[in-house]
C-alpha cells in the first residue's frame, strides 16, 4: 500500500493510511475524481476524508503517497 495507484480495499489498507498520514484519492462509480485527502476514521461501511463520509461500496479509494 505504499505505491502510487494502489487501491485500498481492506481495513488494514485504511489503517495504514490513517496511521502513516498517506493521502488517498477518491473516485466515484463512473471513475470521476471526487477528492483527495487524509483518512480521519473508517469502519466497515464508511471512510471519513476531510469531514466527508464516503460509502466504501460506492467509491474507490486510491493511495497517493507523496501528494
Amino acid at each position: 500500500m505504499r505505491d502510487q495507484g494502489d487501491v485500498l480495499v481492506y481495513d488494514s489498507h485504511f489503517l495504514y493510511h490513517l496511521k502513516q498520514t498517506v493521502p488517498v484519492q477518491v473516485y466515484d462509480q463512473t471513475g470521476a475524481h471526487v477528492g483527495i485527502g487524509l483518512v480521519a476514521r473508517f469502519n466497515e461501511h464508511f471512510v471519513e476524508i476531510d469531514n466527508t463520509l464516503y460509502n466504501r461500496l460506492r467509491f474507490t479509494f486510491v493511495s497517493c503517497p507523496g501528494y
